[in-house]
């Protein structure tokens, strides 16, 4: 896990070899541990590391491969490095140190692109074939890690976050207007390759970039997607022991490491199954950090404490003080070189700075379980809407009601069922509500991306928007951006290519049956010991008290910032509507507090990224 920098051109480099150390400077937070740089005509390749694997000097990066064809600048772990050595080995393929990285660039001098079908991991590289003078860039499968480029007459520039790029070309400090009308008005943090800064784009993820040195050019090509098509003839029974038998070994390979390795944990259900399948057979169970909010209110700590005592697990409550919070925005405006959409942002920050203070520089996390085992409240209203459609029996469709009632309310699951049978109803909430409603006349907004699906039936299909679209893109990215702001690396298990890929072709029943959610994530928790956790119908986040944070005490600042200063957003903005929106937050108006948020946090950008820089 590291920061990494790069350009390649036809010519010379259109900066100081002292000016890309000094943008290199820029991501010392994502690899306080080590740097360097290497450099060829026509090439420079940088590197700040986070030493995870093999500590030692082997491990420095940019690294030869033994050939000496080749040098790669590395972000992110490849987890089967082991069995990846182990066949290289077999081959008669020597690989230095002990690094996965070393084993990683031994595969791609042999294979080419065609190596990364074979990774099960998370990475953003820069990889510089010798001879060819071609610049191989590539990005997992989910874009757990970033890997951002700009592509001009100069050659192409490549780094994990925008401001090393901006270091190295103030011109790129300007706002894409497409970027973040997107966001404001349809939440979207990922607008196809966009980033928020104007002609600096954001590799996809499941792509790699082959650049011509020699010619200039730049080709993009999708080497992975998701399954379409369901493999239905497995029981109950069957289903449930897959599930674990991946699962677990999602969790084991993650646990690699030769520095501690801890868990987050909220005392939900996919968190508490990470904690669960970490500690299973080891010899003592991983330190865990559950978000509080003060001594009074402590969140979902007695959950986490129910959860973590099946295991023995030692778990650190994090405070998220109210009075810091405004202090600490600026900061993670930086560090995501965008807004954002979710205040959850704030306590995920306390926890990993105290996970750091703990010298635990590894978390496992339960990232990207609900948006493949379905687990929001619209894709019970989806499962709802299908069996209305294909069971009419009122008992049967009674006892899904029930099951759902559960976890969510009669109220939101009947606004979800309605949102969802008639689409234009969202149009309308958002100008009505939303950013749309605060507008300045003649502002034309971009076409909302629709997902194109072929997928076997309409859960399924939501499900898959929201794991590459619509939700998880934008966690992933504010998660990676708080915890590499601390120098911690962040593990995904329910993001292991081999289970993304069994869950998507898992049918619908064992996702939501008989109306309880992520049901065979239930029945391993179950057969584990967990069973109040399993049982646990009320489903939280990081419910932040983010109203009483915006209208009162410390966000009359930003309130101010924001109605009655000069500000670029008000180009697009009324400020007199924006002050209507603080009041109807402040009123009680929950609904709104969204669209509220969204706006401080980009003013927060605005202020610090693009007019500060």
């Amino acid at each position: 896990m590291c920061g990494i920098l790069g350009w390649a051109g036809p010519a010379t480099a259109p900066f100081s070899p002292h000016a890309f150390r000094k943008a290199l400077d820029r991501l010392a937070h994502r690899g306080p541990d080590d740097q360097g740089v290497w450099q060829a005509p026509g090439v420079m390749l940088g590197h700040r590391r986070l030493s995870i694997i093999d500590l030692s000097q082997a491990g420095h990066q940019p690294m030869h491969s033994t050939a000496g064809a080749s040098v790669i600048t590395f972000n992110g772990e490849i987890y089967n490095y082991l069995e990846l050595r182990d066949e290289l080995a077999r081959d008669s393929h020597a690989v230095a140190g002990g690094s996965d990285t070393a084993v990683l660039l031994e595969l791609l001098e042999l294979q080419g692109p065609a190596a990364l079908q074979r990774l099960n991991g998370m990475w953003a590289f820069g990889y510089w074939d010798v001879p060819r003078r071609q610049l191989l860039l590539a990005r997992d499968r989910f874009g757990v890690k970033p890997l951002y480029y700009r592509h001009g007459s100069g050659g192409l520039m490549f780094a994990s976050e925008p401001k090393a790029l901006l270091a190295l070309d103030e011109q790129l400090r300007a706002v894409d207007e497409e970027a973040l009308l997107s966001f404001l008005a349809f939440n979207n943090l990922y607008s196809g390759e966009r980033s928020f800064y104007h002609e600096i784009k954001l590799l996809p993820p499941a792509h790699y970039a082959v650049y011509d040195a020699a010619s200039n050019r730049l080709q993009l090509r999708r080497y992975w997607d998701y399954p379409t098509h369901f493999e239905m003839h497995r029981s109950a029974e069957e289903a449930s022991e897959e599930f674990g038998t991946l699962f677990e070994d999602a969790v084991r390979v993650r646990l690699r490491s030769d520095v501690p390795v801890g868990v987050t944990l909220s005392g939900g259900l996919d968190s508490t199954a990470v904690l669960t399948a970490a500690s299973n057979g080891h010899t003592a169970s991983p330190h865990c950090f559950t978000s509080v909010y003060s001594d009074t209110d402590r969140g979902e700590l007695e959950w986490a404490e129910r959860a973590a005592a099946v295991t023995g697990a030692l778990i650190t409550a994090v405070p998220a003080p109210r009075e810091h919070w405004m202090e600490v925005l600026p900061q993670v405006a930086w560090h995501m070189d965008g807004p954002g959409y979710s205040p959850a942002v704030y306590p995920l920050w306390c926890l990993m700075k105290q996970a750091r203070a703990n010298n635990v520089p590894v978390l496992l996390e339960g990232q990207g379980a609900d948006e493949a085992l379905g687990g929001y409240p619209w894709h019970g209203a989806i499962d709802l809407l299908q069996a209305l459609k294909t069971d009419r029996t009122p008992a049967a469709l009674m006892q899904r009601l029930r099951g759902m009632r559960g976890t969510f309310t009669t109220r939101w699951l009947c606004a979800w069922m309605l949102r969802e049978s008639v689409p234009a109803l969202v149009a309308i909430h958002r100008a009505r509500s939303g950013f749309q409603a605060m507008m300045r006349p003649g502002i034309a907004l971009p076409e909302p991306v629709e997902p194109i699906s072929n997928e076997p039936d309409r859960l399924t299909a939501r499900l898959r928007a929201d794991h590459s679209m619509d939700v998880l893109p934008g966690l992933l990215h504010y998660g990676d951006a708080v915890s590499m702001a601390h120098s911690i690396e962040s593990r995904h298990p329910f993001m292991d290519y081999r289970l993304v890929e069994w869950l998507f072709r898992l049918p619908s029943a064992f996702k939501i049956n008989q109306g309880q959610t992520k049901w065979v994530l239930r029945e391993y928790l179950r057969s584990h010991r967990q069973t109040a956790i399993g049982n646990r119908r009320d489903k939280q986040g990081y419910p932040t008290p983010a109203a009483d944070w915006l209208t009162s005490g410390t966000g009359l600042g930003v309130e101010d910032r924001l109605v009655n200063k000069p500000s670029l957003l008000h180009q697009w903005i009324d400020p007199s509507r924006v002050s209507s929106l603080f009041a109807a937050v402040r009123r009680g108006d929950a609904g709104r507090l969204h669209h509220l948020y969204k706006l401080v946090s980009t003013q927060v950008w605005l202020d610090r990224c693009i007019e500060a820089g």
